[in-house]
């Protein structure tokens, strides 16, 4: 893998976001003997966990430990450049994209694989101390991390569309008591609830406490504590870590609620040229499937380049 800093160098693909789909993407990308560059800011939205979960071979490893596997492993791949940086603008020069980085670095290419990612803005969920549990003892994917909490006493945040969440978190625990922070459900959800021993409590959090990032109580504005373990949250507080997408013409959608830029299962997005994976195409992909949306935008860009050459 090429370490440097030329200052402009051309490139079959650039791909922005270093982790599992953009290294993913970068993996094909070499043994394609694609001239790649990844361009990687370093600052995951998963990097406040202590591990990854469901991640084959790899069950248990902190996110960063991921990366430097994934780093290691692009070194044999001399067509394949690491930088660690961030991409700031992104702009169609020529038959083709510039990419400028924070340290005013340029980088010329034919194709953008952007896999940015997403990134939390906390303060959203209006639930005062979510920071300090946040990726220690409450989560967003019970998919991620409901197996290390499983039988605990759970709490579940979440407003009007939690009880859709509700029978997938039972599968981890049937202790489970339910905050909607002042949002007023349905009285037959509640009930429903209510009859599977899920307690709702619709009065608003007013502090979590913790201890070293472990959940112990949910304080409520009327003084009441509710004793609990951990939790997840059912609503969303994620953005696009990027707006480089947009700044190309990339259209943005909705889904689930989240903005989410528009492109297709391989990742092509309306711009010619310009590819969205991962949890910037979907709001929330999982490590398993982010890599593989990564290998597959790439493995479709290396048959375009086959039949561009092939016409020459």
């Amino acid at each position: 893998m090429q370490s440097t800093d030329d200052s402009e160098v051309d490139h079959d693909v650039l791909i922005i976001g270093g982790g599992p789909a953009g290294m993913s993407a970068a993996l094909v990308a070499g043994r394609a003997s694609l001239q790649a560059a990844v361009v990687n800011a370093e600052a995951p939205r998963n990097a406040v966990t202590t591990a990854s979960h469901g991640f084959l071979t790899r069950d248990g490893a902190h996110p960063m430990e991921l990366l430097e596997i994934a780093k290691d492993q692009l070194q044999k791949y001399d067509t394949v450049r690491y930088i660690e940086g961030k991409a700031i603008e992104a702009r169609e020069s020529g038959s083709g994209f510039e990419v400028e980085l924070e340290d005013g670095t340029r980088l010329t290419t034919n194709r953008i694989v952007v896999a940015t990612g997403r990134r939390n803005e906390l303060e959203q969920l209006g639930l005062p101390g979510i920071e300090d549990v946040y990726g220690n003892s409450v989560y967003p994917c019970p998919f991620c991390d409901g197996y290390e909490h499983r039988n605990e006493a759970l709490a579940v945040f979440g407003g009007k569309g939690v009880s859709e969440f509700v029978p997938l978190i039972r599968n981890w625990s049937s202790d489970i008591v339910v905050f909607t922070n002042g949002t007023k459900l349905d009285p037959s959800t509640v009930s429903a609830m209510n009859e599977r021993d899920v307690q709702v409590v619709e009065e608003e959090v007013s502090q979590l406490v913790s201890t070293d990032g472990n959940l112990q109580a949910v304080e409520l504005d009327t003084g009441d504590r509710v004793q609990r373990e951990s939790g997840f949250v059912f609503d969303d507080c994620s953005v696009p870590s990027s707006d480089l997408p947009k700044k190309l013409g990339v259209e943005t959608t909705m889904n689930w609620g989240m903005e989410v830029y528009d492109a297709d299962e391989p990742g092509r997005t309306d711009v010619p040229g310009v590819y969205v994976v991962g949890d910037a195409r979907t709001g929330f992909s999982g490590l398993m499937n982010a890599a593989s949306e990564g290998s597959e935008c790439v493995e479709h860009i290396v048959h375009e380049i086959a039949q561009e050459r092939w016409q020459v």
